[in-house]
């Protein structure tokens, strides 16, 4: 699995260098407008989506596959904003973990289903907070921070410290955690598009309790990066329960 890891680094290094610097100029210039941004959203997703696809796209899980796409679809018809839109796949990789990408591709971990243990509900929550990076701009802001493009623009002068990154943690530099104010608010927001599109809205929270229980546990397993890296589920089940406070 290293392997593969370092050769999706590598890949997703390299094709993404020419896109980001494009995007950064749209994104900076002055006479750049909004449909700008998001045009250079929607390109730079686009490149980082294929190569995700190419390596790591899952095909023999046509029932998964159909269900978080229909999620997907549910959750982007309750989007006021209708210049974006959202495509949800599955990754082959060991932890439960998901991505978004700048431009609406939001990619889910088979073993991130097995964690929710199908529960549309609780996928639908999850789809919907990592919908909210990109409707928030946290998903293009990480990818056009400074510290970012010094390590993808690293990669074609040395051995590829994107590609060793990749290596030892899979896509942690995609998946880790956002600032904790973005965390939060992907939270909220994801909670009210999974309750718009039908979802119970505290279905987080019962997902939340579900990790608690098993971090607790002696040896918990499979956790993995992705919820190690965010804000408690003791933090993430009390600011859900106040936003949703009376309402349910």
């Amino acid at each position: 699995m290293s392997g593969l890891l370092y050769r999706i680094g590598r890949s997703l290094g390299q094709a993404a260098l020419p896109v980001i610097r494009k995007a950064q100029w749209s994104w900076q210039a002055v006479a750049g407008s909004e449909e700008d941004r998001l045009r250079a959203e929607q390109e730079l997703g686009s490149t980082l989506a294929v190569r995700v696809r190419e390596e790591l796209e899952v095909r023999d899980a046509s029932a998964d596959t159909a269900r978080v796409q229909a999620l997907g679809e549910q959750l982007t018809a309750h989007v006021r904003d209708r210049r974006f839109g959202f495509r949800v796949g599955l990754v082959r990789l060991s932890e439960p973990t998901a991505l978004a990408l700048p431009g609406g591709f939001v990619f889910l971990s088979l073993a991130l289903l097995d964690l929710c243990q199908r529960y549309e509900d609780e996928l639908a929550f999850v789809i919907g907070h990592e919908m909210a990076h990109v409707l928030r701009g946290h998903a293009a802001d990480r990818m056009l921070e400074e510290s970012a493009l010094k390590v993808v623009s690293g990669l074609l002068r040395r051995a590829g410290p994107l590609g060793l990154l990749v290596k030892e943690a899979g896509f942690q530099a995609l998946t880790a955690a956002y600032a904790r104010e973005a965390e939060f608010e992907a939270d909220e927001l994801g909670s009210r598009l999974a309750a718009a599109a039908g979802h119970h809205p505290l279905a987080g929270v019962r997902l939340f309790e579900r990790l608690q229980a098993q971090a607790s546990e002696p040896a918990p397993t499979g956790l993995g990066a992705y919820f190690a890296s965010h804000p408690s589920p003791a933090e993430r089940i009390r600011h859900l329960g106040r936003v949703w406070k009376g309402k349910v």
